[in-house]
């Protein structure tokens, strides 16, 4: 053998050994890719890493031969494998492109998304399709292929949540639920969305304590999202505390409002509407702020809804009454003078309103007894009298009657 033979033979046994360079055992894995011998390729690109333990090449390649043979156990219906395959996969993509972030970067993206966005979509077509456990198994490939991201673990989630829901809350599909938002959680415990989420499950399971100790934290953080004042709002009704669930629609009623979008005006009318009623319920009493949501209500309803209007005049009667008893314990002159004038401007306005209101539902009995009521407390006996015979007389059978 000639000196420069010799010297050819040294450079191409060293080739495999220099950074950024495609070993020949690479080159021959892709072939075996290329005739889908798979697991022929994993072997020979095991080989290449004993040679080079840094070559991107062959990591990039281990990550595409990992994927292919993920898709073969699929069509096989050997999900353990094809998980094993993805997560395999996914950590020899990522030490590409740590080695050659030049040039794997882009191509590791691409391929990861690919694993991932197909996976989802099979899971995506099992859940529409009411194939839960079909579904679930998609959406752990999606991520096993790619853990960098919580939507398959979400998406499980919340599939167990909504069958939970069409099984009257069933306890065991709603700790499953809870299960796999904590595996996710104990690597990513600030993940917001999964917070969320497992707040909702604790909440549906009436751990209320754990739940509101969440939601109180991530309230904190994100103050100004709607979805999560109603999910807290939704717990809140659960427990009965419903002066704080009203607290919680107006809060949500001014973000609301502050995106000036009229398509949001329905949805804030009826959230007035619902605080405003618990607001002036006898619980909580606090009767002018609910007139002011029942007047707000009204200014969005192109035809004024009995209800709202319903509400409006039985919450000036009852802060009527309510102005007027402190003043009957009011011992100083000048302080009850000011409070009676405030109940009795307070039963006109339920005569303001009582008048139109029963004019425009004349079959509404309970509007004509409120509206009895404040003229009573006005002194106006006859007109009282009145309008309490028709609230009678809609209590018959004959009459029809109520509200």
């Amino acid at each position: 053998m000639t000196q420069l033979k010799r010297l050819s033979l040294a450079a191409l046994l060293l080739l495999p050994l220099l950074p950024g360079c495609r070993s020949a055992q690479t080159t021959s894995a892709i072939l075996y890719m290329e005739e889908r011998k798979y697991d022929k390729a994993v072997s020979v690109l095991h080989e290449a890493l004993e040679y080079n333990p840094e070559e991107a090449d062959a990591f990039y390649y281990l990550g595409e031969a990992h994927s292919k043979l993920a898709e073969v156990a699929i069509a096989e219906n050997r999900f353990p494998d094809a998980k094993q395959n993805y997560e395999t996969a996914y950590q020899n993509y990522k030490r590409a492109a740590e080695l050659d972030s030049a040039q794997f970067a882009q191509n590791v993206q691409a391929s990861l998304l690919h694993n991932y966005v197909s996976r989802s979509r099979d899971g995506k077509i099992e859940y529409d399709a009411r194939y839960y456990e079909a579904a679930e198994g998609f959406f752990q490939l999606a991520y096993a292929s790619l853990p960098d991201s919580i939507a398959p673990i979400k998406n499980i989630a919340r599939m167990k949540i909504q069958q939970a829901g069409e099984n009257a809350n069933d306890p065991k599909l709603l700790g499953e639920a809870l299960d796999l938002l904590d595996q996710v959680l104990a690597s990513k415990p600030d993940a917001y969305e999964l917070l969320a989420d497992k707040a909702s499950v604790l909440a549906k399971l009436e751990r209320s304590e754990e739940a509101n100790a969440i939601y109180a934290n991530l309230l904190a953080e994100h103050p100004d999202d709607t979805g999560l004042l109603i999910d807290i709002a939704s717990l809140a009704i659960q427990d009965r505390q419903l002066e704080r669930a009203a607290d919680l629609y107006v809060r949500l009623i001014r973000l609301l409002q502050s995106d000036g979008k009229p398509e949001n005006d329905e949805q804030i009318k009826n959230l007035m509407t619902q605080a405003a009623a618990w607001l002036a319920g006898d619980e909580i009493g606090r009767y002018a702020e609910a007139i002011d949501l029942f007047k707000e209500a009204l200014q969005l309803q192109l035809i004024p809804e009995q209800s709202t209007l319903f509400g409006r005049l039985q919450a000036h009667y009852k802060y009527g009454r309510l102005l007027r008893s402190q003043a009957e314990a009011e011992t100083a002159p000048d302080k009850q003078l000011s409070l009676q004038e405030q109940a009795k401007f307070q039963f006109t306005e339920g005569v303001n309103v009582g008048i139109p209101t029963v004019e425009q539902f004349f079959d509404c009995g309970f509007c004509y007894y409120y509206l009895a009521l404040c003229q009573g407390e006005l002194g106006d006996a006859k007109a009282s009298e009145v309008n309490f015979q028709k609230y009678f007389d809609l209590q018959t059978p004959a009459g029809g009657g109520g509200q």
